[in-house]
């Protein structure tokens, strides 16, 4: 029993010391944990100022990311060349930070708490990446496989 913690702690540094978001160069897939590193880490680390920010943060790039997804699947399908690689390094920041609710620098992670469940309610780094995925699919863009 006591050997379960140091393995549990062991998988989880190994997890995050990882290269976050290895590039598999097609369907917009990227690997590894979100802002471990690089463009990415550096704006969540100037935008959020606690774990409830970091969160809301989270998911309002996962927003931007899928209607990004989509526009670029829309360029493809009129017959532009697109890079459909993973979007690390590539985010617009300005345009991610202002869609953050205005109000939340300085509050606390339990003040916060309310707004990050509401937006988190919207699932935009699950249903709404998979909705993007199906837009794209259905487009004839990427492979109906990742839909």
């Amino acid at each position: 029993m006591k050997f379960k913690a140091p393995m549990l702690v062991a998988t989880s540094l190994i997890m995050l010391t990882s290269p976050a978001f290895a590039d598999h160069g097609e369907n917009f897939h990227c690997s590894g944990l979100p802002f471990t590193e690089g463009p990415g880490k550096e704006a969540v680390d100037r935008l959020a100022h606690n774990n409830g920010m970091r969160q809301i943060i989270f998911f309002l790039a996962s927003k931007w990311e899928n209607e990004e997804i989509k526009r670029q699947c829309d360029a493809a399908a009129s017959g532009e060349k697109i890079n459909q690689s993973c979007l690390e390094g590539k985010r617009d920041w300005a345009a991610i930070e202002a869609t953050i609710p205005e109000g939340l620098a300085g509050k606390s992670n339990k003040e916060i708490r309310p707004i990050m469940l509401e937006i988190s309610s919207q699932k935009y780094h699950t249903t709404g990446r998979k909705e993007a995925l199906s837009y794209c699919a259905n487009l004839g863009v990427i492979d109906d496989v990742f839909k």
